[in-house]
């Protein structure tokens, strides 16, 4: 399922020419069928018969131009009766869903001289008017190398009316190119077009088709379907075409209860690879699961059994830009020598926070090789700005020049579905960050992202974690494991001296580490004073409303020498009920599980990263108050999170301690139902509360 950009050309500019067509549609809606015709300027002949160009509304087209003549491209015609017959099947199916894809249909081909050519059908009926919107179509196209041109689009009323798109109704616009990212490339377009007479209701079916007819590299060819999505879908199919003597293979996921296998076929020297899903129900998405795309049945292939080539293919690029020249070495030994860096991780962690702080994120891409292999780490370091692969090679660079082993890899982050490099060839991946190779102690391979800016080592993005990084100058595909949680824990103390009357003052010490840490340094970077100090009161009256500050400090949030920390003193209200003789206290500590609102799920729970978490409480009663009663202790142990946690009483204090710890970022749904009793063990502990009564 493609929702792809389209070109309308310039109908008829020529007179006495031969066109291959499949249909006239005449302005009562009558269709006319032929083989081909001929257009003299006044009518259009073919067969025995003429008709006039006046009593002509549409010509469905079958244009081939650039691309080899190949009767599979054609993709199999449904009528405007049978759409509306799969729409009455659906909607009474699905009345609640805004949108039904009724037809999806495409065909995606390696011709034989390396150009490559796609052609798509889609059909779709919109049931609410959200989803009005689709009549818009707008498209990418690029001269001379991906050209878009539309076979059909059209209109059809519940009654059966069709309305076609006219030419004269499209327009074309240049693309806005900013500083933040710019591509250079001319004789790119951006076309807009409206399928008329659309209303709730209504059917759109349109059919295109692109010519890719100058890939950077002929060799290469990939190609993807979705079967389902969001929406229910009566009818998706697919073929994949390539030459007899060109490999390919596939990958398919989410096909049951179909049959994922293709029907391969032999036709004119090509390969036919054929793939069709029945009706699919609507996805229906579960809070924090995998990214859709991922869960979707869907079939992806490549002319490559693995990343060998393209690692080949790409790494000439990256050896070529990883660079360095007197400045630079310059700069290393200065930054080193005012660091006193002498082992490989001091010396990484000093350059990790040169580039993050030196190099100003800006995206200028011309082609495929400066876009997935960047440019020159010289000309990144003087000019002081670029992408994730410039920052990538930069930083390899300078690694290298300090001694340390380093490469730039390609990922693609965690928010996005789950890039196959480990089973199939690809040029894939929304990201760059570097691959590092310590030598010494334990000799192990580290992941660091400089396009951050406030991260400290070994610390870096949480989107990078729990994905494979494709190593192309190495030709090796690596699983980043997530962070050591122990670096993600964060610590906070409060001493609390509670008062008869249930307030209270509080003394806060907070020691930030890993992401918590990185995006708190930011927020603080970019408020002044005045917005810091209003921040901190918001955050106190969300733990006691109406809490009143007294004082406050941080860590310089620009000093990255050790952890951001923040204190805090304040007087507080209402911290415990008072209930004739009784104070009832609950501990000042949050943990988040809104995540676990299900009872079961169908699909795996997501978290981005690890996470650590230690609470130390101390609790000072009022005199004349003894302590009545206090949980026990806790001691959870399961294989994607622990937790324990316990009390202490001496005199007139109480002394709470926790420490959570959770390692996993993917909850198998098969393991979910333990994970969340585990959790909710937790949850109601720490809700617990602490009653103190009166001598």
């Amino acid at each position: 399922m493609k929702r792809i950009k389209i070109l309308l050309s310039v109908l008829f500019i020529i007179y006495n020419y031969l066109f291959a067509y499949e249909k006239i549609v005449l302005w009562d809606n009558e269709e006319v069928k032929a083989d081909d015709f001929v257009f003299d300027g006044q009518k259009f002949i073919f067969d025995s018969d003429k008709v006039d160009i006046d009593k002509v509304s549409f010509i469905k087209f079958n244009i081939k131009e650039s691309f080899e003549d190949f009767d599979d491209n054609k993709l199999e015609d449904i009528s405007a009766e049978e759409l509306l017959k799969r729409a009455e099947h659906l909607g009474k199916k699905y009345p609640d869903n805004s949108l039904l894809v009724l037809y999806d249909d495409g065909v995606q081909k390696l011709n034989k001289d390396g150009t490559q050519y796609s052609r798509s059908r889609y059909s779709i009926k919109i049931m609410n008017e959200s989803e009005l919107t689709n009549s818009i179509l707008s498209f990418y196209h690029e001269k001379g190398s991906h050209e878009v041109k539309i076979v059909m689009a059209r209109s059809i009323s519940e009654e059966g009316n069709i309305s076609y798109l006219k030419r004269s109704d499209i327009t074309y616009t240049s693309p806005k190119q900013d500083l933040q990212f710019f591509s250079g490339k001319k004789d790119i377009y951006l076309i807009r077009a409206v399928i008329p007479d659309v209303k709730v209701g209504s059917i759109i079916d349109y059919e295109y088709e692109i010519i890719e007819a100058s890939p950077e590299d002929e060799n290469q060819f990939y190609t993807n379907w979705f079967f389902g999505g969001d929406n229910p879908v009566y009818e998706s199919s697919v073929k994949f075409i390539v030459p007899e003597n060109k490999s390919f293979y596939w990958v398919s996921r989410n096909f049951a209860p179909f049959n994922d296998k293709p029907i391969i076929s032999i036709k004119d020297g090509y390969r036919i690879y054929s793939f069709r899903r029945g009706e699919h129900p609507p996805f229906i998405a579960e809070p924090d699961c995998p990214p859709k795309a991922e869960l979707f049945p869907f079939v992806i292939g490549s002319s490559f059994k693995d990343q060998t080539y393209l690692s080949g293919w790409i790494s000439r690029f990256l050896k070529e830009r990883i660079n360095s020249n007197d400045k630079m070495k310059d700069t290393v030994g200065s930054l080193l020598k005012e660091k006193n860096a002498k082992t490989e991780e001091e010396k990484v962690a000093v350059i990790y926070r040169f580039v993050q702080d030196y190099i100003h994120y800006r995206s200028i891409k011309t082609s495929i090789s400066s876009g997935y292999t960047g440019h020159p780490a010289t000309e990144t370091f003087d000019n002081r700005y670029g992408d994730c692969i410039d920052k990538a090679i930069l930083f390899s660079s300078l690694l290298k020049t300090a001694g340390v082993e380093a490469y730039p890899v390609i990922v693609m982050t965690n928010n996005k579905p789950r890039v196959l490099f480990d089973e199939i060839g690809l040029i894939n991946g929304n990201h760059a960050i570097t691959e590092i190779h310590l030598k010494e102690k334990e000799k192990k391979i580290i992941y660091l992202d400089s396009t951050s800016t406030t991260y400290r080592y070994p610390s870096f993005r949480y989107d990078d974690q729990g994905i494979p990084a494709w190593n192309p100058i190495l030709n090796t595909v690596r699983e980043i494991n997530p962070t050591d949680p122990e670096i993600n824990t964060s610590v906070f103390e409060k001493n609390i001296v509670l008062n008869k009357d249930g307030s209270g003052e509080v003394a806060s010490y907070n020691v930030y580490s890993g992401d918590q840490e990185a995006g708190i340094r930011s927020y603080f970077i970019a408020l002044k004073e005045k917005e810091i100090e209003s921040l901190l009161r918001s955050i106190i009256s969300r733990d006691y409303p109406g809490s009143l500050l007294n004082s406050y400090e941080y860590k310089d949030p620009n000093d990255y020498t050790k952890n951001l920390f923040l204190k805090m003193s304040y007087l507080a209200g209402n911290m415990a009920k008072k209930t004739g003789d009784f104070l009832i206290m609950e501990l000042p500590i949050s943990y988040n599980f809104d995540n676990v609102t299900l009872k079961n799920r169908n699909y795996p729970l997501v978290y981005s990263t690890t996470s650590g978490k230690k609470n130390k409480i101390k609790i000072k009663i009022p005199e004349g108050y003894r302590i009545k009663d206090v949980p026990e202790p806790i001691k959870i142990d399961n294989k994607y999170f622990s937790y324990q946690a316990g009390y202490k009483i001496s005199d007139d204090q109480i002394y709470f301690e926790d420490h959570y710890i959770r390692s996993g970022i993917r909850i198998k749904a098969e393991d979910y139902s333990e994970f969340r009793k585990d959790i909710l063990k937790m949850d109601y502990f720490t809700k617990t509360p602490i009653i103190i009564n009166k001598e």
